[in-house]
């Protein structure tokens, strides 16, 4: 029964991103889809999905390098971001500068296990690499943490993060 929901969940997904996509353009085409390697604050897999002018960037991977005798850190974030400036530089090039708005989680694969939850504010840059398929992105965000280790907790967060993806358009 688990497998029919997921697949179903799966294929609904599939089914409503592409319509959900904006009509405006920006920095990235219109439901274009990015694959690729996220260095920072959670070192693995970067995914980004392209709206216009508008950016869905999620990150999963080890977080902060945490392996230790006790344990892993695994670690993920994800933000919705919007272009807000774009830096033009001679011909094809500019460099899109975004605003987003996100959360953060970890998950303390230690003893005892934790769970830790922060929403942040990513700022960021983009430079679309012209006639290549691949996009380099940077970005901070300053943010405030609610969980730690499974507790509430209230205090300053902070991602930092650069990647390399492959686009699909």
């Amino acid at each position: 029964m688990k497998k029919k929901v997921l697949v179903l969940l799966f294929v609904a997904v599939l089914a409503v991103a592409p319509a959900m996509a904006a009509s405006s353009r920006g920095s990235s085409s219109d439901g274009s889809f990015g694959i690729g390697l996220n260095l920072g604050t959670n070192t693995g897999l970067g995914m980004k999905f392209g709206m216009g002018k508008f950016d869905i960037l999620a990150n999963v991977g080890l977080a902060n390098f945490n392996i230790n005798s006790n344990g892993f850190n695994l670690g993920g974030d994800v933000s919705a971001s919007y272009e807000v400036y774009d830096i033009d530089i001679k011909g094809p090039h500019h460099i899109p500068v975004t605003v987003g708005l996100g959360a953060k989680m970890n998950f303390r694969f230690e003893d005892p296990f934790g769970f830790d939850l922060a929403f942040v504010v990513p700022v960021g840059i983009e430079y679309q690499i012209p006639d290549v398929p691949i996009l380099l992105y940077f970005r901070l965000g300053p943010g405030i943490s609610i969980l730690e280790r499974s507790q509430i907790d209230i205090g300053f967060d902070f991602v930092a993060f650069v990647g390399a993806l492959w686009m699909f358009e």
